[in-house]
């Protein structure tokens, strides 16, 4: 209850600044290059092209059907995506897994903004605790993509981008509350002042749900900024967040939980986009994700918790040559370093601890041809 009061008190309090009054203001109608950006997919060769030339079948959801179809959260998203398989092992805040083309979870790469997001040395991804706040568009490359994304696109790569402030900075914010002590806040701000633009989201779910020690909280903000000197440059980074708490019930017929499972993640991406010509661009990431979970089990007075620790650093380089329209050359290289660690005490016999790193590099060179439309 303590957290959920200091949400609505900063609503109350950011209700009355004078820039929220952009939130009434009525949606403009896209211009032609807005709707433009709709059809154009980055996912399928690294760099944007329209999707009714992508080399290989992909699926784009807009924000604007995120809104229209009031989506909270991504996997609810990719339920709808020809050749994906969501499964959810209970009530929201459970383990959430995807699965493409029939492969296993960990065989689809999770990229956010350019950004690998695949979790511990396996490589798998839950979506339980990920939402919708401001994300721009959700890409989907089904087929294999191991040749620009590493081996673990060997399914397919599900990519989430972030939106880019733009115009006049205005807020948004909206709360609902439902059944089971169910409340919801969310916001949005995002805009442009000069060369500095920003785009921020952040939201907070409380519910009990129906059964006993079902409880879940989940805290969540996202954040894009950055700087453009000039047209061809911008230096940003990206910012993420969150904090989750699910309780996991016994079975109808024994009333003690069983386990109450606890994440908390972080990720810093800064990142460079310089087009030096117009037929010669390059994009530089450098990011660090830091990810915690503790796994608290009934007292049994045997186990104690579990605490996991993931990091994963990565740098990742691509510059893209267009010297004749027609055709497009696409290079780069990236490297990752996985640390990944568990202890699991055992009251008896003490803690143990077992931990192990992984390191990846990688180079890669594409070309696209496009001799003729829609070739």
């Amino acid at each position: 209850m303590q957290n959920r009061s200091v949400w609505f008190f900063l609503v109350a309090i950011l209700v009355f600044v004078p820039v929220v009054c952009h939130a009434q203001e009525a949606t403009p109608t896209p211009s032609p290059a807005e709707a433009e950006v709709e059809s154009v997919v980055v996912s399928a060769t690294r760099f944007d092209i329209p999707l009714d030339q992508s080399p290989a079948s992909a699926s784009v959801i807009s924000s604007e059907e995120l809104e229209q179809k009031q989506i909270q959260r991504v996997s609810d998203a990719l339920r709808e995506v020809p050749g994906l398989s969501v499964v959810q092992t209970g009530v929201p805040g459970q383990l959430t897994s995807v699965f493409t083309r029939g492969l296993r979870s960990e065989h689809t790469q999770v990229l956010l903004d350019g950004i690998p997001i695949n979790q511990g040395l396996q490589g798998a991804f839950n979506f339980a605790d990920f939402t919708t706040d401001d994300i721009d568009r959700i890409e989907v490359v089904r087929g294999p993509q191991s040749t620009i994304y590493g081996p673990r696109a060997l399914a397919g790569v599900i990519q989430i981008f972030t939106k880019q402030g733009n115009g006049t900075p205005g807020v948004m914010f909206a709360a609902e509350g439902g059944s089971y002590d169910t409340f919801r806040e969310w916001s949005q701000s995002d805009g442009k002042v000069d060369g500095f633009d920003y785009s921020v989201g952040a939201s907070r779910l409380d519910t009990e749900n129906a059964r006993p020690n079902n409880n879940y909280r989940n805290t969540a903000a996202i954040s894009d900024i950055g700087w453009s000197p000039n047209d061809q440059l911008r230096i940003g980074s990206l910012f993420t967040y969150s904090v989750s708490d699910i309780g996991l019930p016994n079975t109808i017929f024994d009333p003690r939980p069983i386990d109450h499972f606890l994440t908390e993640r972080w990720l810093i991406g800064p990142h460079i986009d310089w087009k030096t010509t117009d037929w010669w661009e390059h994009k530089f990431i450098l990011s660090y994700d830091h990810e915690r979970q503790i796994n608290d089990p009934n007292e049994d007075g045997f186990v104690g918790a579990t605490r996991a620790v993931f990091e994963r650093t990565q740098v990742d380089y691509q510059n893209d040559l267009r010297p004749v329209s027609w055709l497009t050359l696409t290079s780069g290289f990236y490297y990752s370093r996985i640390n990944a660690g568990q202890e699991r005490p055992f009251v008896l016999f003490g803690p143990t601890f077992v931990s192990d790193h992984t390191d990846e590099i990688a180079g890669f060179v594409e070309a696209t041809l496009t001799p003729v439309e829609n070739l």
